[in-house]
């Protein structure tokens, strides 16, 4: 990495929407690296997406902090380098983001997330609560993906924004210093809204009282955002039932501030060892860690997997012998890696809660469902419901091919359904970088029987 005038020259991680990635198990290292053809090995996963997110955006409210064992992906470099752009000061060394305070620009700035809607989401708050002129952007796909309620939120607070359709980016922004006081949100589809609001409140010169009206989906995100706000000393009370919040508008506190293991990473080594059988160490997880995503261990024991914790090091063993039977509304983020389970390994199983979907990435109910039926599964699908009526096909002797649809978590998924499936071929194998760069290094090695590193 490059850093010039104190500032970090922002690295991106291409992508070719030409580029393919044939995987036949045997080209990757066999996975028949343990007794009886089993796993055994050892997969390291990133720091967490979604609690460097948020401490991006917590830096950037206390005007500076230091960020330790940040994510480096897509996402969190297009956040930060957007913070940049803004007028922040950004400085990106290997383990270490150090932010510091924005200095207002004068003229009109355009940012862009790319495919990020956290990103989007959290930004578009901070900068209605700062001066300035910004237009929020981002990719076809992320300009599908919705932002009204926090666009009405915010205007309710006194923000000024002009929005696509008044519902999806791009936003022009003017922001300002706003108020703040009492408004109400109904998040439909995501927790992203209600965090972004939370999050920028501490800029509001009266604070936030926010009352949640209607569904909540994605409830567990709301611990994480409580976390890392409280760890930056805002000032924040919340009812029992995560309806009711109110946040100071004190500011925040300039810290160092370490970012833990991911667990919607860690979903697709477990995954491996419930397919393929064997046992698989994931470590640099905290087991007491408020992301949701962790429920994947409780969900895989209930259908036979075995887990053992050594400190910070998981040891899943698998394979799974039971229907799996879920609802996701609260951890959407572990369907891919759970689907793909469920379709290699267990016929009568049952995912539900899975509404929100349609507005990730890609639509990866439908996404999941058309790649599993093409290797034989026979998949039934409804509104919210995911269920496997006959598992994947193998066919050793035969490549096939699956789509990635430029989602990360459905790339990764399909790498778990060629462990059953055999040899696939997925286009978009680079989609992985927006959570998840080393993923295929460190899966290699997995299947080899190798240690990949830390």
């Amino acid at each position: 990495m490059k850093v010039a005038g104190g500032m970090v020259s922002m690295r991106f991680f291409g992508r070719s929407n030409s580029s393919r990635l044939r995987w036949p198990v045997t080209e990757l290292g066999t996975r028949l690296s343990g007794p009886n053809g089993f796993l055994a090995g050892r997969l390291p996963v990133p720091p967490s997406k979604s609690l460097t997110n948020r401490a991006l955006i917590a830096a950037a409210v206390a005007g500076g902090g230091l960020i330790v064992d940040p994510l480096d992906c897509e996402d969190t470099r297009l956040l930060a380098a957007a913070l940049q752009t803004a007028g922040w000061r950004v400085r990106w060394s290997e383990q270490v983001i150090t932010i510091g305070p924005m200095t207002p620009v004068e003229s009109l700035v355009t940012v862009s997330l790319g495919n990020s809607g956290t990103g989007a989401r959290l930004l578009l708050a901070l900068l209605a609560s700062v001066p300035g002129h910004f237009i929020v952007d981002g990719s076809p796909r992320l300009r599908q993906r919705p932002m009204e309620p926090l666009i009405k939120a915010l205007s309710a607070l006194g923000a000024r924004m002009e929005a696509s359709n008044n519902r999806m980016l791009p936003v022009s922004v003017e922001g300002q210093r706003l108020r703040g006081g009492q408004t109400d949100i109904r998040p439909g589809v995501s927790s992203q809204f209600v965090t972004a609001l939370l999050m920028a409140a501490p800029l509001f010169l009266d604070g936030l009282e926010l009352q949640i009206v209607g569904p909540l989906p994605s409830e567990p995100y709301l611990e994480l955002t409580h976390r890392v706000l409280s760890d930056f000393g805002a000032e924040v009370e919340r009812s029992s039932d995560n309806r009711q919040w109110r946040v100071g508008g004190g500011g925040l506190k300039q810290i160092r501030w370490c970012v833990e293991g991911d667990w919607s990473a860690a979903a697709f080594p477990i995954a491996a060892a419930a397919v393929a059988g064997g046992w698989v160490e994931v470590p640099g997880l905290d087991r007491a860690s408020a992301q949701g995503d962790r429920i994947i261990c409780d969900i895989l024991a209930d259908a036979g997997m075995i887990f053992e914790w050594f400190g910070d090091r998981l040891v899943a063993k698998g394979p799974v012998t039971k229907p799996i039977f879920a609802d996701l509304g609260a951890s959407p983020d572990t369907f891919p890696a759970l689907a793909a389970v469920a379709a290699c390994r267990v016929p009568g199983s049952k995912l539900c809660g899975l509404g929100n979907l349609l507005h990730k990435e890609s639509s990866r109910l439908q996404v999941m469902a058309s790649n599993l039926r093409a290797l034989g599964a026979r998949i039934v699908v409804g509104d919210e419901t995911f269920e496997v009526e006959k598992t994947v096909d193998r066919k050793n002797d035969l490549l096939r091919t699956v789509q990635a649809a430029d989602d990360h978590r459905i790339a990764m998924a399909m790498a778990v359904t060629a462990l059953e499936a055999g040899p696939l071929d997925l286009d978009e194998p680079s989609s992985v970088a927006k959570s998840f760069p080393d993923f295929w290094s460190r899966w290699n090695a997995l299947l080899r029987g190798e240690a990949s590193s830390d």
